[in-house]
């Protein structure tokens, strides 16, 4: 029997972890797990699950003893153990601290403890910034994320502590992750111009992507990837909220002048999508699926009707619109960067 091949996850308990975790569970004969988040309460919840099959180590990658027993002789590290977008928005020191000092540490903790694994980074369309004008996408592009896009400047420099590194390394960034337990209607809802073109790309698939990176490590080695689902994964934003809308049951909602911001923001099509495809294969679901999985999923269906005839009517739900509530208190420095 082949040895297994030891594999670290870090971020395990975030919405994208929990998809690769649930991967590697299907490959688990492949795969010794270790699964590396912080300890909370709704981290526990989901990884106390686990244990029988994934060992479970908790700690704060940006503590640099904390991560030594999990990046100790590994094989395979998928990290993704960030700071959430809209909790690094809100709090700019604390995305420093942990999505870049902590992507350093981990680097320096791999190199020390296994030098000869190989890392797979998730980053973020969000590097690009702005794309309204030149929405063509290559990962060549100049880099340069939105005002005020916090994650996607932590990223960004978290992409240079793996770019140095001495390791054996990938890099992934995905366009607009499609996931139907995770709900597109917050604040950031209003941020995206109705006019943004927008790569998506199915979380199942981006897990698969990332998941089977070890075993094509050779064409993927010291090499950055945009991850989208191609033409059939393509959209207006305008669009994909008529859609959303019609599928949350909300009929036709217009809202006022200014509700939606007008630039500073982020997405594209990625021109150079397929060359990942070529090597992964890992497209397999559409925008269609998307929306067929959201038209069937019940408890989603609820969460988004309930944000409108429970607590949060249609109102209180423009009351989420940071560039609306900027306009309407003709706050200049605000509107600047959504208008």
């Amino acid at each position: 029997m082949s040895q297994k091949i030891k594999v670290l996850l870090t971020g395990a308990g975030s919405s994208i972890g929990r998809n690769i975790l649930k991967t590697l569970l299907v490959h688990k004969e492949q795969f010794d797990i270790t699964a590396f988040d912080v300890k909370k309460g709704k981290t526990m919840n989901f990884l106390e699950h686990f244990k029988a099959e994934v060992k479970v180590i908790y700690g704060d990658l940006a503590i640099p003893e904390e991560s030594i027993e999990a990046t100790t002789d590994k094989d395979f590290v998928i990290h993704c153990g960030y700071l959430s977008e809209s909790a690094s928005n809100r709090n700019p020191r604390l995305a420093q601290k942990i999505n870049v000092m902590g992507t350093r540490y981990l680097v320096e903790n791999l190199e020390c403890y296994s030098p000869s694994c190989f890392l797979a980074m998730i980053s973020t369309v969000g590097v690009y910034g702005d794309r309204l004008r030149s929405p063509m996408i290559t990962v060549g592009d100049f880099t340069a994320p939105s005002i005020g896009d916090s994650y996607a400047l932590s990223l960004l420099q978290a992409e240079k502590f793996v770019q140095d590194s001495r390791l054996e390394w990938t890099i992934f960034r995905p366009g607009i992750v499609l996931d139907t337990e995770e709900s597109f209607l917050d604040s950031s809802f209003f941020k995206m111009p109705l006019t943004s073109h927008l790569e998506f790309v199915h979380i199942r698939d981006l897990a698969f992507a990332v998941v089977s990176s070890y075993e094509r490590r050779a064409s993927l080695w010291n090499r950055t990837f945009n991850v989208g689902g191609g033409d059939l994964c393509r959209e207006i934003y305008q669009n994909f909220v008529q859609r959303l809308i019609k599928i949350a049951g909300w009929g036709d909602i217009d809202f006022p002048e200014r509700s939606f911001a007008t630039y500073n923001r982020y997405g594209g099509y990625f021109s150079d999508g397929d060359a990942l495809e070529e090597i992964m294969h890992f497209r397999a679901h559409t925008l269609e699926h998307f929306f067929e999985e959201l038209q069937k999923s019940q408890t989603l269906i609820s969460r988004l009707t309930t944000k409108v005839f429970g607590d949060l009517q249609k109102k209180n739900f423009l009351a989420q619109s940071e560039p609306y509530k900027a306009f309407k208190q003709n706050d200049e420095e605000k509107l600047r960067l959504y208008f």
